[in-house]
C-alpha cells in the first residue's frame, strides 16, 4: 500500500470502508460476504417491517459516498459495491435484491448505471430474481452529455445526474408511489438530465503509485467519467469563469445528441459533484460560477447540492449535473426527508424488532444443468484436465502485460481480474467432474461470476453459461456439441455486451478462434486443433492494435490514446496459447 493512501490495504479497502460506513449509521444493516448495505427497517421481523417499493443500486466502490451512502428511507432501500471500479458480481446483486424484494408485493426498482459491467451483472442478476419468483424492474440510467454522437459507443454513462433518480424516485416510492410510476420517472428525469466534467488530473488506485493518466501543465480533460479514463477532449484550464463557461457550452452545444436543451426560463436543480480532490473553499467558488452563469443564460437554479457525492478516487477534478425541473412535483420530492446520510444527514431510526435476514444463498449454475453429454473415454477426461491445469499454471506470469494494456482505456485490472478467476478454478479443480464437461462449464461460469466480478467476470461467466446450457443437449458427435458450445457463447456475448467483431474487444480474438475449430478437419487430434485456435486468437488480437473501439468503456477514450492491443482480446489469446502448450 502506497504510504500516501491511509488504507488498511488494497484487498480489504473496501470491506473495512462498508464496515466503517455502518459502524458510523445505525439503521444500516451489512451484509459482508456479499457487500450488501440494507436499510434496517426493511429487514425487521412482523408488522415493523417498512414496506413499499425498494430502490436498489450499486456498482464499483472509490466513488464513495456513492453507493451505500445512499440507502436511507426517501432513497435506496440497499446498495450493492463491488471491489475498486469493478462491477459486483450478479450473485451479490441478487442479494441485494432479495433482501429487500423476498416477499415484498410492492416490487423492487434496480437502477444501473450504464457500464457494460454493471449492465450484464445486474441484469443477469434481476432475470435470476424474476425467476425466483420476485416483482422487480430494472432501469439502466445514461445522463453523460461529454460525447456528441453516440454511434458507435456504448452510449451516455451513468453519472452523479442518477443521483436525481435516487432522491426523486426514492420520496415518491415512500410517498406510496407505485413500481410502474417509479420506472416512468425514471425516464422523465432522465431525459431532462445532462453532465459533463473537467479533471487536472486522474486518479491512483489502491496500491498503485502514479496516477491512470496524466494531463499536461496548464491544461484540463473535459468530458471525463469516473472510472480512470480520460476525457473526450483537452481544454486549457484558463479561470474559473472561463473553464465553467466551456463545460455549459459543451453541455448544451446544438450539435450533440447528447446535449441539454436548456431556454431562457428554465427551472433547473444542479448538482456541483467533487469528484476527490477538490478542497472545500474551491467546491464553493465552483458552486457560485456555476450559478452566475446559468443565470446569465435565464436559467433558475431552484436547488443546488455541491459537494462529494460521487468521486473517483483522489481525481481532481468535478462534474455539473443539471436537471431541467419539468414536472412541478419534482422539487417537492426532491426537498421530501431521508435519512440517507450521503444527501443530508446520517441514518437513524428508532424502530423495534430483531432483523431478519431471507436466505440469500442462490443455487450454483451448474447444479441446474443436465449431465446428458459423459466422457466416456478416460484420454478425453484427462485432455480436460490438462486444459484447465495449463491455465493455472501459465496465466499468472501475464498478469502484468494484461493490466499494462487495460490502463489505457481505464483502470488497469484486466489480468489481475482474470487471475482472481485462475484462482478460483485452482481451488476447484479436484473436485470438478471433468467427464462431464456441461458440468465443468457451468462450474467456471459460477467462478467467473464470483471471483472474477467486474466487466471480464461479467462477460466470461455469460459465455460458459450459454455454452454449459448447449453442451447439455445431446449433439451428433463431440467436434459437433464442442463447435455449438462455442458457437452459443460468443453469440450470448454479443446478445449482452453489445459487441461484435471489429469493435475492439476480446471478440476479435474469440470469434477466430471458434472459426478456427469449425473449420479443422476431422482426423485432427485436440492439441493440432488448439494451436491452431492459438493461431488465429493471436492474429486475432493483434489486429485490435489500429482498431477503433466501438464497445465497453473504450469507446469513452481518444483514439490516440489506445496504442497497444485490447487486453481482453490478448488474455483469450494467451489462454488458447496455454491450452496448446499444456
Amino acid at each position: 500500500m502506497s504510504v500516501s493512501q491511509l488504507l488498511a490495504s488494497s484487498e480489504r479497502c473496501v470491506d473495512e470502508g462498508l464496515e466503517g460506513l455502518v459502524a458510523a449509521n445505525p439503521g444500516y444493516v451489512l451484509l459482508p460476504k456479499q457487500r450488501v448495505v440494507v436499510e434496517r427497517g426493511r429487514v425487521l421481523q412482523g408488522p415493523s417491517r417498512r414496506n413499499g417499493v425498494a430502490l436498489v443500486s450499486g456498482g464499483g466502490s472509490g466513488h464513495e459516498p456513492f453507493s451505500a451512502g445512499y440507502v436511507g428511507h426517501g432513497m435506496l432501500a440497499a446498495s450493492v459495491s463491488g471491489h475498486v471500479f469493478a462491477s459486483p458480481p450478479a450473485a451479490n446483486v441478487a442479494a441485494a435484491i432479495t433482501a429487500v424484494g423476498k416477499d415484498n408485493p410492492d416490487g423492487v426498482l434496480v437502477i444501473v448505471f450504464n457500464y457494460t459491467g454493471d449492465r450484464i451483472n445486474f441484469g443477469l442478476a434481476v432475470e435470476r430474481c424474476r425467476a425466483a419468483g420476485m416483482k422487480v424492474e430494472m432501469y439502466v440510467s445514461g445522463d453523460d452529455s461529454a460525447l456528441t454522437q453516440l454511434e458507435g459507443t456504448a452510449g451516455r454513462r451513468g453519472l452523479c445526474g442518477t443521483h436525481f433518480i435516487f432522491k426523486i424516485v426514492g420520496a415518491l416510492v415512500a410517498q406510496g408511489g407505485s413500481l410502474a410510476e417509479a420506472l416512468d420517472t425514471c425516464r422523465k428525469i432522465s431525459e431532462g438530465t445532462g453532465t459533463i466534467g473537467v479533471a487536472a488530473n486522474g486518479c491512483t488506485l489502491p496500491g498503485a503509485t502514479a496516477p491512470l493518466f496524466t494531463v499536461g501543465a496548464g491544461q484540463l480533460e473535459l468530458g471525463l467519467g469516473v472510472h480512470g479514463e480520460a476525457g473526450a477532449a483537452t481544454l486549457p484550464s484558463g479561470s474559473l469563469r472561463e473553464v465553467v463557461a466551456a463545460m455549459l457550452a459543451h453541455l448544451t452545444r446544438q450539435d450533440s445528441t447528447t446535449r441539454l436543451d436548456l431556454q431562457s426560463g428554465d427551472e433547473v436543480a444542479v448538482i456541483v459533484n467533487n469528484l476527490g480532490c477538490l478542497t472545500q473553499l474551491e467546491m464553493t467558488n465552483i458552486t457560485k460560477e456555476v450559478i452566475s452563469q446559468l443565470k446569465s443564460r435565464g436559467v433558475k437554479p431552484l436547488r443546488v447540492y455541491p459537494g462529494a457525492l460521487m468521486t473517483s478516487l483522489d481525481m481532481r477534478g468535478f462534474h455539473v449535473s443539471v436537471l431541467r425541473l419539468k414536472d412541478p412535483s419534482w422539487l417537492a420530492l426532491l426537498d421530501a426527508p431521508t435519512t440517507a446520510p450521503a444527501w443530508c444527514a446520517p441514518c437513524l431510526d428508532d424502530m423495534q424488532g430483531e432483523v431478519s435476514v431471507p436466505d440469500l444463498k442462490p443455487a450454483p449454475c451448474h447444479e441446474k444443468s443436465e449431465n446428458i453429454y459423459t466422457l466416456r473415454e478416460e484420454g478425453h477426461v484427462q485432455a480436460v484436465r490438462q486444459c484447465l491445469e495449463a491455465v493455472v499454471a501459465k496465466m499468472p506470469q501475464h498478469e502484468q502485460d494484461l493490466n499494462a494494456l487495460d490502463a489505457e482505456c481505464g483502470d488497469g485490472d484486466c489480468g489481475s481480474t482474470f487471475l482472481q478467476g485462475v484462482a478460483g478454478l485452482s481451488k476447484q479443480l479436484a473436485s470438478l467432474p471433468l467427464n462431464q464437461p456441461a458440468r465443468v462449464l457451468s462450474v467456471l461460469a459460477e467462478i467467473a461470476a464470483t471471483d472474477m466480478g467486474g466487466s471480464s467476470g461479467g462477460i466470461y461467466s455469460i459465455f460458459f453459461t450459454a455454452a454449459a446450457a448447449t453442451m447439455a443437449q445431446p449433439g451428433d458427435s463431440h467436434r459437433a456439441m464442442w463447435a455449438a458450445a462455442l458457437r452459443a457463447g460468443v453469440k450470448a456475448i454479443s446478445k449482452y455486451g453489445g459487441a461484435a467483431q471489429g469493435d475492439r474487444t476480446m471478440l476479435d480474438a474469440l470469434v477466430p478462434a471458434v472459426k478456427a475449430f469449425e473449420g479443422s478437419k476431422a482426423h485432427e487430434d485436440l492439441w493440432t486443433v488448439l494451436k491452431a485456435m492459438a493461431g488465429a486468437a493471436d492474429e486475432g488480437a493483434r489486429s485490435t492494435c489500429n482498431m477503433k473501439a466501438r464497445a465497453g468503456r473504450a469507446t469513452y477514450v481518444r483514439d490516440e490514446k489506445l496504442k497497444g492491443e485490447d487486453a481482453g482480446a490478448r488474455c483469450v489469446a494467451l489462454v488458447l496459447d496455454a491450452l496448446s502448450h499444456r
